[in-house]
């Protein structure tokens, strides 16, 4: 007996180092029977339950193995897609580094042009890289605000008057011409539907922008001025006049 009672002390010892008793396992041993008869008895009960489902179904074990290798498999496509996907992440990632970083310090120059523009003319601008998740769907975004009460507002076709989008588009160009070099540039009709007040505020940045030294020529064409407009020396008007002796 002593030696029996020994040999099942060493035998739990090693057990508790291969598979340490928790506090889970403490509660499902708890639900199990407590003597070697009654789990033996609970032992044959199990497996005539599966006896009769297998005589009731004899192909549940083939069926069941079979899911078993269909998980496996699955599991392992799972896996390597993961991993070619992850890889693909990981490139298209260190492209996007080479690439955002420049265009965001191009949107910032950008950004700090049309900014000031805006508040040469008493006006609130800026511009934003809109950055979704879908490459395709990245986007500028022109947000204003001329009324010092408002809030800055994206630009669009029902926040902000005709002549107010036609002040946004118009600074947004000249904000773009200091990026670009060019021999000449040539604008048509940019007063077109703004009120007085704008077209003369705008007027004004394009005389400004386009007499500063070193910069192209600027051909600005329209069918109408205001009156006592802002000219510099550099200034040089042209009147094309339409009749049946002009050609004389």
């Amino acid at each position: 007996f002593l030696r029996a009672k020994e040999e099942a002390t060493r035998l739990k010892a090693k057990a508790d180092e291969k598979a340490p008793c928790t506090a889970e396992l403490k509660e499902i041993f708890s639900i199990l029977p407590s003597t070697l008869e009654e789990l033996d008895e609970a032992i044959d009960d199990a497996k005539a339950r599966a006896e009769m489902n297998y005589s009731t179904n004899p192909q549940v074990i083939e069926q069941y193995e079979q899911r078993c290798k269909e998980i496996e498999a699955l599991e392992a496509k799972l896996g390597g897609e993961q991993g070619e996907l992850n890889g693909e992440v990981n490139k298209i990632d260190e492209l996007k580094n080479q690439w955002l970083p420049a265009l965001e310090a191009l949107l910032e120059r950008i950004n700090t042009s049309f900014s000031k523009y805006f508040k040469a003319i008493g006006c609130t601008g800026e511009i934003q890289l809109d950055k979704p998740e879908d490459f395709d769907k990245y986007g500028i975004v022109i947000r204003v605000k001329f009324r010092e009460a408002d809030k800055l507002q994206n630009l669009n076709a029902h926040m902000q008057s005709g002549g107010e989008r036609s002040v946004s588009t118009m600074l947004y160009l000249i904000a773009l011409q200091d990026l670009t070099e060019c021999p000449f540039r040539l604008v048509d009709e940019i007063n077109q539907g703004m009120d007085p007040y704008n077209e003369r505020m705008i007027f004004q940045q394009v005389v400004d922008c386009a007499c500063k030294p070193g910069l192209p020529q600027y051909f600005l064409i329209t069918p109408k001025l205001l009156p006592d407009l802002h000219f510099t020396p550099d200034v040089t008007v042209l009147c094309v006049f339409n009749g049946p002796y002009s050609i004389h």
